[in-house]
């Protein structure tokens, strides 16, 4: 799109860069706008053959799981937070307490000093709001007076005692008439009040003389971003408040989103030797994010699992980006609004009942008859498939297959619940087996032992054979000593008992895994008893390692020289038992029925929305801008371009490195600049510039000075864009800062 500077030209200006285009007539409202209205934005899928009420049952079905899910999230986040919290509370209430001297008795503290608490709350700037707002609640419910400030409403010193002095005194007289007299002014209604901390130690006193508890009340101060107040303004607070200290007992409790060295690097040493500091750690985003994984994912409640790709991508936006605890549920949400807006047959959902502590979710029958085509899609899913060929050759036969393919009703009746009740055992079997490795993990080193989520993240990524996390933990195992299998036993026997004989089977013959362990348990326990060892064992005791194969098979020979060899044997037969439980549990869920429905895939639709790539998005828009701003003469330029460089026999990559003079100036500024290296000549860029504008389709051409205009400008938007920049090694170059795309 040429620009040829036309004044009445609404989009062409310098300093703004959005736009707001209001349509020239109201679209009529219909009554299928109506509809989406009431529904809640839910359409019918399936090409609109979808039923209505499976659509209405789908937005039934988002609000009664996430709603609860919300609440879970919400009360899993305030639970972890308080441990730190609360350490915080307790230091302000033993804060100034007087030094006892068993000499002297109790003497005063020998110099003047405020107390400080530094809490480290982590870089999840977005969660500080909510997490230090709940450590004004629970201070003010200990009777503490609390102002809660941060450096936006604090860029000077009388800025900063004005939100002190209205908060500590609105906290005092909240809800009442004197508290709206203090909202408005430091004890009354002044326009011209002096914000000075004379009138906190007045209005100290005075609550002293009505109040006989106030000698264990503090005023509290919290700097909820520290690094955003100007250090000068905190330095002199701290100066002045320490000259009141003996009659006002103030705390300070400092908030770091970096580090801790960030209040060396603040503060003067003066002040600092002015501070009775102690610091807390309250970003627990880790150990709440490991107990929410716990909670949603692992423990078999769950009605909505993530696949191994959309997990590492839920996991990823967490750990390299932000920490942020609102962020994780904002994606969690996202990909429950599209399993539930977008599949057709999250309507299955409702044949589960969430379950706690462990246990297997409940399958009831699917609260709505489906349709020919629904059911034909779960037909088509390859899990299902797969489930069918195995159910035919169990029962004998293809009259199951042929009835399960042909019959919808025998399908939804008999063979639907029967996959539903497969993924709820398997979810039970799953959260068994990590329950199992993290009782593994207590007696391994150190150095192997990984937190939930990444143990969720290999049992959902890698298969059993393949993860070598896996691996090393049965290695570890197999070097136990016979009393330290006892141990194990004791906590894995519990563990094991959570499965249904009934819904999983470990091996053909029948043996569940609760009677594998506690018949491995009782072996150990009694090696030599003939009834443990079984009649169908005729395997002899082992003896000591005599070869190097016998080494590498049976490493724990080597360290329990005093037990027997019964007990070896029993010890062996205990690590194969624990083996084939955890290869059982940790199985894929890929093997799983149904497993294409309920375990969320979508990993590239949450990357898109949620992992911005601002970068991506200016450079494509430059590269290809007819697109954007949909110009129908660049549109006609590109196809001459294009029919001329096929005849010329030129390749594809080249129709993609096209300039046009129709483009706009900044895309032209741009393709140019992708042709330079390091140092670009701005007389060079400005030739070639000159050589594209010359060909515009004018009756009459361009002069030398709207070139030249229109390329300072373009030049000027690629600075501003972060593309180049000015260098003082050459005057007349400028440094190129992006590559790639």
């Amino acid at each position: 799109m040429a620009d040829t500077y036309k004044p009445t030209d609404a989009f062409d200006s310098m300093t703004e860069s959005t736009f707001i285009l209001n349509p020239k007539s109201a679209p009529k409202k219909t009554a299928t706008d109506d509809n989406l209205a009431a529904d809640g934005g839910y359409v019918p899928l399936l090409q609109g053959k979808e039923p209505v009420e499976s659509m209405r049952l789908r937005k039934q079905l988002f609000e009664t799981t996430w709603q609860p899910l919300e609440e879970q999230l919400f009360a899993i986040e305030e639970q972890v937070n308080n441990i730190g919290i609360t350490e915080v509370c307790d230091f302000v209430d033993s804060s100034y307490q007087q030094i006892e001297s068993k000499e002297k008795g109790q003497l005063a503290q020998p110099f003047a000093e405020i107390a400080a608490a530094i809490t480290f709350a982590g870089v999840n700037t977005g969660d500080h709001g909510k997490l230090f707002q709940s450590l004004h609640d629970q201070l003010s419910e200990r009777g503490h007076h609390v102002a809660l400030l941060e450096s936006q409403y604090c860029s000077s010193l009388p800025n900063l005692h004005k939100g002190i002095l209205e908060q500590l005194f609105n906290s005092l007289y909240a809800g009442t008439e004197a508290g709206d007299k203090a909202g408005n002014g430091a004890f009354g209604g002044s326009k011209t009040v002096a914000y000075d901390l004379g009138l906190l130690k007045l209005w100290w006193a005075d609550t002293v003389t009505r109040d006989a508890r106030v000698g264990s009340k503090k005023a509290v101060v919290i700097l909820q971003d520290f690094e955003g107040f100007p250090p000068m303004v905190v330095d002199d607070f701290i100066r002045i408040a320490t000259g009141y200290c003996d009659a006002v007992p103030v705390v300070l409790v400092l908030g770091l989103a970096t580090s801790y060295e960030c209040v060396h690097q603040s503060l003067t040493k003066a002040s600092l030797s002015m501070l009775n500091v102690e610091r807390f750690n309250l970003q627990r985003s880790k150990q709440c994010i490991d107990a929410a994984i716990r909670s949603l994912f692992i423990q078999s409640g769950a009605i909505l699992s993530f696949g191994a790709e959309a997990y590492k991508s839920l996991l990823d936006q967490f750990l390299l980006y932000n920490f942020s605890i609102a962020g994780f549920v904002k994606k969690l949400k996202y990909a429950a609004m599209d399993f539930f807006y977008a599949q057709p047959l999250s309507v299955l959902a409702g044949m589960l009942r969430p379950a706690g502590n462990g246990d297997a979710q409940q399958v009831s029958e699917c609260p709505i008859r489906l349709s020919h085509d629904q059911v034909e899609l779960v037909r088509m899913q390859r899990s299902v498939q797969q489930f069918l060929e195995k159910r035919a050759k169990k029962d004998g036969g293809d009259a199951y297959l042929r009835q399960a393919l042909n019959d919808d009703g025998f399908f939804q009746d008999t063979v639907l619940p029967q996959m539903v009740r497969r993924l709820a055992a398997y979810r039970q079997c799953y959260s068994i087996g990590i329950d199992a490795i993290v009782e593994i993990q207590k007696v391994a080193p150190e150095t192997l032992q990984k937190p939930i989520r990444t143990l969720h993240y290999y049992g959902m990524g890698q298969q059993f054979d393949v993860c070598t996390h896996w691996k090393t933990l049965l290695a570890v195992v197999r070097r136990m000593k016979v009393s330290e299998m006892e141990l194990l036993l004791q906590q894995l026997c519990p563990i094991a008992s959570r499965s249904s004989d009934a819904d999983w089977e470990l091996v053909a013959d029948g043996v569940s895994i609760s009677r594998l362990m506690s018949s491995a348990a009782k072996l150990l326990a009694n090696p030599d008893d003939p009834a443990h060892i079984g009649a169908h064992d005729h395997t002899e005791p082992k003896k000591r390692i005599r070869t190097r194969t016998e080494m590498e098979q049976c490493p724990f020979l080597l360290f329990d020289h005093g037990a027997s060899d019964a007990q070896l044997r029993a010890l062996e037969k205990c690590c194969d038992a624990i083996e084939a439980m955890l290869k059982t549990c940790l199985g894929s869920y890929n093997e799983v029925p149904l497993s294409e429905i309920f375990y969320y895939r979508h990993s590239f639709l949450l990357d898109t929305t949620f992992s911005a790539q601002p970068r991506a998005a200016v450079q494509t828009a430059l590269s290809k801008s007819h697109y954007y701003i949909n110009c129908e003469c660049c549109a006609a330029g590109d196809a001459e371009c294009t029919s001329a460089l096929n005849q010329n026999g030129h390749d594809s990559d080249d129709e993609e490195q096209r300039i046009s003079p129709t483009m706009h100036d900044t895309s032209i500024t741009y393709r140019l600049h992708q042709e330079c290296g390091r140092l670009i000549n701005l007389y060079d860029w400005h030739s070639a510039f000159s050589s594209v504008i010359e060909r515009e389709p004018r009756p009459v051409a361009p002069s030398q000075a709207e070139i030249q205009a229109r390329f300072m400008r373009g030049v000027e938007e690629m600075r501003f864009l972060g593309f180049i920049k000015a260098t003082q090694r050459k005057t007349d170059h400028v440094v190129r800062l992006t590559w790639g795309m």
